[in-house]
């Protein structure tokens, strides 16, 4: 609010743009021969212009936790708060919540469906909307997303995608026809974070981002992941064709492994904002810091350990309820976390006497396995206690260290492992809760980890979808079939710290206003005072 707009234009020296994005016209998708533009061997005899001197971009830092895996926001394994943030001002979406993105469609909209399709939906693209690279998006994009979410094991949402049947594209990728086989009540939720399927058509489906984001059809553009340095670099995408372009050119995100470094970086004013991961006095430093603001803030995320039902894991309810009854969720996310303030820990679905000879006798044949990504700290640590915690009362346990694509794709369904520790999204709709009951035979596991599959789940999925059962009736069936049989158990929600120093004009003067953190840096200017 102090800077004014035109002077960062003129003065604060912007370097090969303007202070709006101006994208030239995007090149038509050939729907019928792909490689048309990649195969022309033309080349232009117009003379390269002159190059100017190179002038300073402007360029702002702020601190973040460290990148513990890729950037692809539809795998489990990258369930965290720089990769939700980054993917927001990266990755287009078809909606945000209940509003559509009038930048990417021109409208969507629920048609008439023929005779053998349950549902039908029809996106038509906004003419503009295209890539950094200057590809339109197109409904390749959609396609990919959907055929790719719907059999991969360890991803978000599967539900809802697994509920299509079909994704047409017409009039060059433009208009883009969903069918479903499933009715979808909240089919807005689909299609968030789409992925530029031209460069990543060839790849992996788990590994495609780990090391970056190829193209953008945000505000920024992610140009390069320096994991040495623990260093990401944003730059304004020129390309930009929608309102209210980014007012910065470069956002530097550079890791804070813990609240000395945090406090540091703060007080030489090398980052202007931070929003980590807290420790036991994150908050008593940074309220000492002159000129600097902080405060916690609850995210719907939530460490969960899931418990699996798989021949050779703990297929018996018994078996299940007794590892659960030995985890203490308070001292789980104590000793994990490394604090006792600002901690949130879970409600253990299992109380009261219970049982532990099942377990025992389970154990005494194989020890009881558990799972965890080694790349993220504090999951590998709640495996590492509860092991302990179950080695206390005599139970052989020991810790599976391992990258969580090749947990969910391998260790869980084989029956090589007895549970495992991941971050799960905790945002309440139809999808979320229709995961728990989205458990056919020959599927990739995703949503549930359990692998248990109750006699009435196909019912209860399509019910849940469709909307026939409200969110907060299908929230108690979830509850109660996890208080049942002992599918997972919630450790803690997660609490993040958000600082605000010097340097950086966001979305308001107090650290409330900065409850969203990186996603409003669109609107972010240097404080030239």
């Amino acid at each position: 609010m102090r800077t004014k707009l035109g002077v960062l234009c003129v003065s604060a020296v912007i370097a090969l743009s303007a202070c709006s994005a101006n994208p030239g016209p995007p090149p038509v998708v050939q729907e019928e021969d792909k490689d048309s533009s990649a195969n022309s061997t033309a080349t232009s005899t117009t003379p390269a212009p002159e190059e100017e001197p190179a002038q300073t971009r402007s360029t702002v830092a702020i601190g973040v936790d460290p990148l513990r895996g890729g950037l692809n926001p539809h795998l489990v394994a990258n369930n965290s708060e720089l990769v939700s943030q980054i993917s927001d001002l990266v990755l287009p979406s078809a909606f945000h919540g209940e509003q559509m993105d009038s930048d990417v469609l021109e409208s969507a909209e629920e048609i008439p469906a023929p005779e053998g399709v349950v549902q039908r939906v029809r996106y038509t693209i906004a003419s503009p909307a295209q890539w950094s690279d200057g590809t339109p998006i197109s409904g390749a994009d959609f396609d990919y997303l959907w055929k790719h979410v719907s059999a991969t094991a360890g991803v978000n949402n599967a539900a809802g995608y697994r509920a299509i049947s079909a994704v047409r594209t017409t009039e060059g990728g433009r208009v883009v026809t969903v069918d479903f086989k499933e009715r979808l009540a909240e089919w807005k939720l689909l299609f968030n974070d789409l992925l530029p399927s031209h460069l990543l058509e060839n790849d992996d489906f788990n590994s495609a981002l780990s090391n970056g984001i190829p193209a953008s059809a945000g505000r920024y553009l992610v140009e390069n992941v320096d994991r040495g340095r623990g260093v990401i670099t944003l730059n304004r995408n020129d390309r930009f064709w929608g309102q209210d372009p980014a007012q910065i050119d470069v956002i530097q995100l550079r890791s804070v492994r813990d609240s000395t470094q945090a406090v540091n970086m703060l007080r030489s004013g090398q980052v202007g904002f931070v929003d980590l991961t807290p420790q036991q006095t994150s908050l008593e430093a940074l309220g000492l810091l002159d000129g600097v603001t902080a405060a916690p803030i609850t995210r719907p995320r939530q460490l969960r350990l899931h418990l699996s039902a798989q021949p050779g894991a703990l297929p018996e309810v018994g078996e299940r309820r007794a590892l659960a009854s030995y985890v203490d969720t308070a001292q789980v996310a104590r000793l994990s976390s490394g604090r006792a303030s600002e901690l949130k820990p879970g409600a253990n679905p299992v109380s009261g006497d219970v049982d532990h000879l099942p377990l025992r006798e389970r154990a005494g044949r194989q020890p009881i396995r558990i799972a965890a990504d080694p790349t993220d700290a504090l999951g590998l640590q709640a495996a590492h206690v509860i092991v302990d915690l179950l080695a206390e009362q005599g139970i052989d346990a020991e810790v599976v260290s391992e990258r969580l694509t090749t947990i969910t794709s391998d260790l869980l369904p084989n029956g090589r492992v007895d549970g495992v520790i991941t971050w799960e999204d905790t945002a309440v709709n139809s999808i979320s809760l229709a995961s728990l009951f989205d458990c056919a035979k020959q599927q990739p596991l995703a949503g549930d980890l359990s692998g248990y599959c109750p006699a009435d789940a196909a019912k209860e999925k399509v019910d849940i979808l469709s909307g026939q059962v409200s969110t907060e009736s299908a929230q108690k069936t979830a509850q109660d079939l996890n208080s049942a049989q002992v599918l997972y158990v919630p450790l803690f929600d997660e609490v993040r710290v958000h600082a605000l120093g010097r340097g950086i004009v966001g979305p308001g003067q107090s650290i409330e206003d900065w409850e969203q953190g990186l996603v409003t840096a669109p609107s972010w200017r240097i404080d030239e005072e």
